[in-house]
């Protein structure tokens, strides 16, 4: 037994030194490399001919094999020393190249890794390589190639994107990659430009060519080439030639035109609507369901669109970064100039204009798109010029990027600009018609999607980029006096009337919990607003901001009030009058637009939310003590009073949530167990929610996934977080409160300052929960709890009393709604079987107008429970607000 031992050991012995000999692994590569060439010059047609094929792919892998085996061993590297001098890749790009199949190209790229990934040879600074692999790729991913699948094109663009991340780190092989008969004597470029669009120069710099033409996919193609074609801007700083030659080329052209062929991939017709399966809680509680949208809209919430959507978006972002990291100031203005033609001007301005809210889901579209735009971009640079373009603000050119610019840059922007005048009518100027007049005309119209949309791009606005509304979405004052002239005892008071309010709208169970959760977001939601980093900001010396040649940006914001008769804010306010016949999502949008309007550090809250301090007046018999031992103390006291004001100077936020409040109690008077109904609502959300939270943390078997393999020098990109999070429903959808995402928002990323608002508990119901028709038995499983939630919320929507409907009256003028109970009480309204055709909500919303002009809408007690506990939410919310700002800012004075 030992002998046999020893004798198989020593033959194993044998045959590993047999493959570490270099002489040995040498003419074992040489005899598949002759076979290779015998199968292929044997064979006429060569893909028609399975046999050879076989054989070629067999050969293929085993030189992959031998070079990958000789790179992890110590030299002499024998070779790779006879791939470089036989020049072994020619011979491989012809045959896969000939073979019409995709085994052999996957094979084949496999081959040129090793070689490349071997770093020895200098294979990417060689010439010949470099044009025997740009006409491999040519010839099988290029235009009227073979065509592979696309997982062997991701290997191939992943292929380039490592000979371009080499380039970034060693310039000196760019020439080999990258070369122009157009240059004169001393190396710089002539320029070839003979009209805007650039000069096509694939024979230049092919990889270049390559990686653009694939920008556009969505997955790994997409990741590599972007992050690819990143690098080769990042190289144009250190090489001139490289920098004139993508001025002159086409390069920026096809770039603007490839994220507007992407753009124009979205459909024309949005329904933001969310379908039936998974609705959220607090929807399916309402007349969600009612809603119709137009069925030649495409679905939001919808694969295929939210496929396309991200693609956009991870190509909006690629031009983000391109911007960012680009150190070339002549390629980043031709850039800059390309997109604000091709795209902004040319595509998504005329899509703003052509939108319209008639034809069920155009507006609806472009407010969604342009939301998800100003939501995905933080460049400052791309961010000035749509805002500042498509708000139609005075003077572009004067703000524009100051830097001087090259004379090539500069004669291609001019050209850029009488190209746009020469196809520009009246038609398509943004001062006839532009972003505000169609926020302003969104927000009013009676299609509810077409409010939900202007909202949600309102708030966007509102709360990241807030310096462009001043001025244009909402009207200001300046205010010269910096000091705050209201008093501490002002603010108790307001703050005492608007809590009233909010218990009296829905009870007193579970504020307080609520409140103390508030105020946490809100000094969040405040400390993240860019008027606050600014005010907040310790004064520090002025630097250079790096190569960014220019500081463009909003107008400074200084100190200033809401004109009274702005017309978003009457908008707004209009819409909250109607709060318990709206449906929830616009009321969300509503209550998180007037939040977010509210969170600016320099927008002062007197004459909208909180009382003029002109107006206060106090009691006759609050005389001041005789004698005081300083005046600082008189002038304490006197601040620490706390005022009354004439229903006449009531901020108007405050008299529109009086008059929701007046509706309430009418509600309460008329219909019996009310507070019981609205504390069984307030704990259903509750209990729900702890249901949700319970499935989170509750463990989970793991899934033990198959490892996959990553090939030796292969790299992933970073994807963003938002391309791997598979479309969830936030938590605002499950409860009144939450509102840390939108009810839309699968794919946004949630970096945005205006995406924290709420968050936590929400409120507690008062009945106790062993009296509740929800109650949690004890030792209940997970799946158990769920399907007993399920029947119990099937219980409530089934019943009639909550399947009554009311009716609202506002008379033509009149800011006073009248409930109309016992007057009118419709039968329930039945929804609409699946396929038949969807009503029209604009014409149905009209036909329910009086013959006066009065306005008459409905709800059921069902939907109206619901939204009274999103109102008290909301009072609670401004309460919090009024209350850290205070703090915050200084914006009271006690003294």
């Amino acid at each position: 037994m030992d002998f046999l031992t020893r004798l198989l050991g020593g033959s194993s012995q044998k045959k590993k030194a047999a493959a570490n000999n270099p002489q040995q692994r040498l003419a074992r590569f040489k005899q598949r490399y002759n076979q290779i060439l015998q199968t292929w010059q044997k064979s006429e047609t060569l893909a028609n001919d399975r046999d050879a094929l076989s054989n070629v792919r067999r050969g293929f892998q085993a030189l992959t094999a031998i070079l990958n085996d000789e790179s992890r061993s110590p030299a002499p590297h024998l070779c790779l020393a006879y791939a470089a001098a036989d020049q072994i890749y020619t011979a491989v790009s012809k045959i896969a190249a000939t073979s019409h199949d995709e085994g052999v190209v996957r094979d084949a790229v496999g081959v040129y890794n090793a070689l490349i990934d071997s770093e020895e040879e200098d294979f990417l600074e060689n010439d010949v390589f470099a044009v025997s692999l740009m006409n491999f790729i040519g010839r099988t991913v290029g235009s009227g190639s073979m065509g592979v699948g696309e997982d062997i094109e991701a290997d191939i663009v992943e292929l380039l994107f490592g000979i371009a991340a080499k380039i970034r780190l060693q310039p000196e092989i760019l020439p080999v990659w990258f070369t122009t008969a157009a240059a004169d004597s001393n190396g710089r470029l002539v320029n070839r430009k003979v009209d805007f669009a650039g000069v096509t120069q694939k024979e230049d710099f092919p990889l270049c060519y390559q990686l653009i033409d694939h920008v556009h996919h969505e997955g790994r193609i997409g990741d590599f080439a972007r992050t690819g074609l990143l690098y080769i801007f990042e190289s144009a700083s250190k090489s001139m030639t490289l920098e004139q030659w993508i001025v002159n080329s086409d390069l920026p052209t096809l770039m603007a035109s490839g994220l507007g062929a992407l753009y124009s991939q979205l459909s024309r017709k949005l329904s933001i609507l969310h379908p039936d399966e998974g609705m959220p809680l607090i929807l399916a509680l309402s007349d969600y369901t009612e809603m119709q949208s137009n069925a030649q809209a495409e679905s939001f919430f919808s694969d295929d669109f939210q496929s396309h959507m991200v693609t956009f978006l991870s190509y909006l972002t690629f031009w983000q970064d391109v911007l960012e990291h680009c150190r070339s100031i002549d390629v980043r203005h031709t850039l800059i100039d390309h997109f604000q033609v091709l795209f902004l001007q040319q595509l998504l301005y005329p899509s703003l204009l052509e939108s319209s809210d008639v034809d069920g889901g155009s507006a609806v579209a472009v407010l969604t798109y342009l939301r998800r735009i100003l939501d995905a971009l933080d460049h400052p640079e791309l961010v000035h010029m749509i805002l500042h373009y498509l708000l139609a603000l005075p003077d572009y050119a004067a703000t524009s990027p100051k830097a001087p610019r090259s004379s090539v840059t500069l004669k291609r922007r001019q050209s850029l600009m009488l190209l746009n005048l020469d196809k520009d009518d009246d038609r398509m100027n943004p001062s006839l018609f532009n972003l505000v007049d169609l926020v302003l005309g969104s927000t009013v119209s009676r299609n509810p999607q077409t409010v939900i949309a202007s909202l949600k791009l309102t708030t966007v606005i509102l709360g990241k980029n807030h310096g462009y509304a001043l001025g244009s979405m909402i009207k200001i004052m300046d205010v010269n006096q910096k000091d705050p002239h209201r008093t501490s005892g002002a603010l108790d008071a307001e703050l005492e009337t608007y809590l009233n309010l909010a218990i009296g709208l829905a009870g007193e169970s579970g504020v307080d919990d609520a409140y103390n959760t508030h105020l946490k977001d809100k000094l969040s939601l405040l400390e993240s607003h860019p008027c606050t980093l600014k005010a907040l900001a310790l004064p520090v010396t002025p630097v250079k901001a790096g190569f960014f040649d220019s500081e463009v940006g909003p107008r400074e914001v200084g100190p200033h009030y809401l004109v009274p008769e702005d017309p978003l804010f009457k908008a707004l306010l209009d819409l909250l009058l109607r709060f318990l016949t709206n449906d929830v999502e616009t009321n969300l949008a509503l209550t998180e637009a007037i939040i977010n309007l509210g969170t600016c550090s320099q927008l002062r809250l007197e004459g909208w939310l909180s009382v003029d301090p002109v107006d206060y007046r106090f009691r006759d018999d609050d005389l001041e003590p005789d004698q005081f031992s300083t005046d600082s103390l008189r002038d304490m006291y006197r601040a620490n009073r706390q005022p009354t004001w004439d229903s006449s100077a009531t901020p108007p936020l405050l008299a529109c949530l009086q008059s929701l409040q007046a509706q309430v109690d009418a509600l309460r008077d008329d219909i019996q167990g009310w507070e019981d109904h609205v504390s069984s609502r307030k704990l259903a959300f509750k209990f729900h929610e702890d249901i949700l939270e319970a499935n989170k943390t509750a463990p989970t078997p793991i899934k033990v996934a198959k490892p996959v393999e990553t090939p030796a020098g292969s790299w992933t990109p970073q994807i963003p977080k938002y391309m791997l999070d598979g479309p969830t429903t936030p938590s605002r959808a499950q409860s009144p409160r939450g509102r840390k995402e939108g009810l839309d928002t699968r794919g946004t990323p949630a970096a945005s300052p205006v995406s924290s608002m709420l968050g936590g508990a929400t409120l507690i119901g008062s009945p106790a929960r062993g009296a509740s028709p929800f109650t949690a038995p004890r030792g209940a499983n997970r799946q158990t709890l769920i399907l007993d939630v399920n029947a119990n919320f099937a219980t409530i929507t089934n019943s009639d009393l909550l399947k009554r409907r009311i009716r609202f009256r506002r008379t033509a003028g009149s800011q006073t709604v009248e409930v109309m109970l016992s007057k009118y009480m419709p039968p329930p309204r039945s929804p609409p079987e699946k396929g038949s055709e969807a009503a029209d909500p604009i014409a149905e919303a009209e036909a329910e107008a009086g013959d006066d002009g009065d306005d008459i809408r409905e709800a059921s007690l069902l939907h109206i429970i619901t939204n009274v506990v999103i109102l008290q939410e909301f009072v609670l919310e401004i309460v919090a607000l009024m209350q850290v700002r205070a703090s915050l800012f200084g914006e009271v004075k006690f003294a």
